[in-house]
């Protein structure tokens, strides 16, 4: 089963693939083309969440239809019209699982036209947001007639994000009040989510995919904490810099917002210890990089900036919790509102 198969009816977003050779009972969503992941040094697993992944369709006639979808290991299912949440369920882990969506009537049809004009999405755009590992195994249309959304029902910016598990989306409440996700919302943007949980290490091979992708507008880079590690701060800088040129030179006129690492345990120690001092050195090169690079669109932000308050952080000291991520959306929104309408 390919995209394009779904062309006429569905925008598959987020997707890359509809994987029917992975070995399961239908086809595995994926993010990222295996191709790529299999190239990335510790990405299979992570790579395989539909982390903000959309089906997305305008309904032309029909009353009702079914998405039918199995989650491999349990997760949750958002259900949007437009901008406005209608349901939001928790899906049981392998078992075949039919949404059935009804749209006999409309909670907008009475509404003054005006209170609808400021959205980011039309309202009759269907957007069923999944995550965690999916396969999809199709629509049972019932009758209905459906098609893709159309540009103007859609956000006319797309921004593209990759980063760590925490712009991967841990640890809210739900994926949806990450802070990638509360952030597109303020900001009234679409966004594809490639956040990489304990394996964004900033490969090459992944750099240049990113750059061979036309379909985002602007792109932030949340690097260095998966990498503080095992990496030196010689081998980062190297990497990140190839980041930047490589973005730079393949989608010219783009900014990229390079984001140094988020406020943790690390930045806080009574006595410094060799991970302190690696996250600050990864912190100077990423300073460094925007300021080389300035001049072809590379944007700073620093992570302290945007996770201002040390006590939104989880107890693991690293992973912010539902309040964190949204002040971090707040912080971020506004930096990002003057480097994307500029």
């Amino acid at each position: 089963m390919s995209l394009t198969s779904f062309s006429s009816l569905l925008e598959l977003h987020n997707i890359a693939e509809l994987d029917t050779a992975a070995g399961y009972p239908g086809p595995l969503v994926r993010r990222i083309p295996k191709a790529v992941v299999d190239q990335l040094e510790n990405g299979a697993l992570v790579a395989g969440d539909t982390t903000l992944c959309e089906l997305r369709f305008v309904v032309e006639r029909g009353r009702r239809l079914a998405i039918v979808l199995t989650s491999l290991s349990g997760s949750d299912l958002f259900v949007y019209r437009g901008d406005f949440v209608q349901n939001h369920v928790r899906l049981p882990a392998n078992g075949l699982y039919r949404h059935v969506l009804d749209f006999e009537t409309s909670p907008f049809a009475k509404l003054r036209a005006e209170v609808l004009s400021t959205h980011a999405f039309a309202p009759q755009v269907w957007r069923i947001v999944l995550d965690g590992p999916m396969l999809f195994h199709g629509v049972d249309l019932m009758g209905c007639a459906i098609r893709p959304p159309h540009a103007d029902e859609k956000p006319a910016k797309r921004w593209l994000t990759y980063g760590s598990s925490i712009t991967h989306g841990y640890s809210p409440v739900t994926r949806m009040q990450c802070y990638v996700a509360q952030t597109a919302r303020r900001l009234g943007v679409d966004v594809l989510n490639l956040g990489l949980s304990g394996a964004c290490v900033c490969e090459p091979v992944f750099a240049d995919y990113l750059a061979s992708r036309d379909d985002w507008d602007f792109i932030t880079c949340e690097l260095g904490v998966n990498m503080r590690n095992s990496f030196t701060p010689d081998e980062f800088a190297r990497r990140a810099r190839y980041l930047a040129e490589t973005l730079t030179t393949r989608r010219p006129g783009k900014p990229v917002v390079l984001i140094t690492p988020f406020p943790s345990a690390a930045d806080v120690l009574s006595e410094p210890d060799a991970v302190t001092h690696t996250v600050r050195a990864f912190a100077a090169a990423l300073r460094d990089i925007a300021a080389k690079f300035a001049a072809r669109g590379v944007h700073l932000i620093e992570g302290a900036d945007i996770l201002s308050q040390f006590s939104d952080l989880t107890c693991d000291l690293v992973h912010p919790g539902t309040e964190g991520h949204t002040l971090m959306a707040e912080n971020l929104a506004a930096r990002l509102r003057t480097i994307i309408t500029r």
